[in-house]
């Protein structure tokens, strides 16, 4: 039944079907990516565009309530606590960032804040308004990685890295800023026997539009990232999504969303 469900969710019939419909397919099967055979991501993969209005209530209702941002990892707060003192300054550089509900939740606990925002750039752009717009001084828009000329503490990917093409290549720019924690949460790894490559993977769930993913083969991502001057310290289930069925793929030793805390090597 799987093979022939794959071949369905990776056809172009299934991307012409109307969105309610192809929702209520993942909501009977649970699935959530499909393998393809690309080697990788398209160009214009873009998984998620923010807008104006959505940023502005997000910041209203900040402003007026405690909210916890519901986002890939609601707990980043109490993971710089554990690494860092509240009393001096944070420098986070938040990579894929999309809303800005993160800077709001962080900023009312973490008074000496820095924090950097990066994304696609029409994304910069919407928060480039927003920070004139309200005088923010304790948030940066990063165009470009490289340029950033502070030294960082955390650099946190919340489900990002594996929507990019080029990761590695991305990772490569952090490692030069010498960056001491690097947080990855809600990222598809996978172990296999069989493969031991980055998989393609079509996401056919909740997006308006479909996008690939990477699923990332584990040890070569620990190995990459040892490699490079890092560390794992800690390695934990991500069950944001804990229903997820991944039945329809076949010889994975283990397959699942994690979240990873690298420091550097002294």
């Amino acid at each position: 039944m799987y093979d022939f469900l794959n071949n369905f969710l990776n056809s172009n019939y299934f991307d012409k079907l109307p969105r309610y419909i192809s929702r209520r397919i993942f909501k009977i099967f649970k699935i959530f990516f499909v393998e393809t055979k690309l080697k990788s991501l398209p160009d214009n993969n873009h998984p998620n565009i923010i807008d104006e209005e959505t940023q502005n209530e997000i910041v209203k209702k900040n402003t007026e309530l405690f909210n916890k941002p519901f986002n890939t990892c609601p707990y980043l707060l109490e993971i710089l606590a554990v690494y860092y003192s509240f009393s001096e300054e944070i420098k986070i550089l938040d990579f894929g960032a999309n809303n800005i509900d993160n800077f709001v939740y962080l900023k009312k606990y973490l008074k000496n804040l820095q924090y950097f925002y990066h994304d696609l750039p029409e994304n910069n752009s919407i928060i480039e308004k927003l920070i004139k717009k309200n005088n923010w001084d304790d948030i940066k828009v990063a165009k470009d990685i490289a340029n950033i000329d502070q030294d960082l503490d955390f650099a946190f990917f919340g489900s990002s890295i594996h929507y990019v093409k080029d990761y590695k290549i991305i990772l490569e720019k952090i490692f030069k800023k010498k960056i001491k924690y690097l947080i990855f949460s809600h990222t598809p790894f996978y172990k296999s026997v069989k493969n031991d490559k980055d998989i393609v993977m079509k996401q056919v769930n909740i997006h308006p539009i479909i996008n690939y993913a990477y699923l990332i083969e584990l040890n070569n991502f620990l190995k990459f990232m040892d490699d490079n001057g890092y560390n794992l310290i800690s390695s934990s289930q991500n069950n944001l999504i804990k229903f997820l069925n991944f039945k329809n793929f076949k010889n994975f030793n283990y397959i699942g969303f994690l979240d990873l805390i690298f420091v550097a090597k002294k």
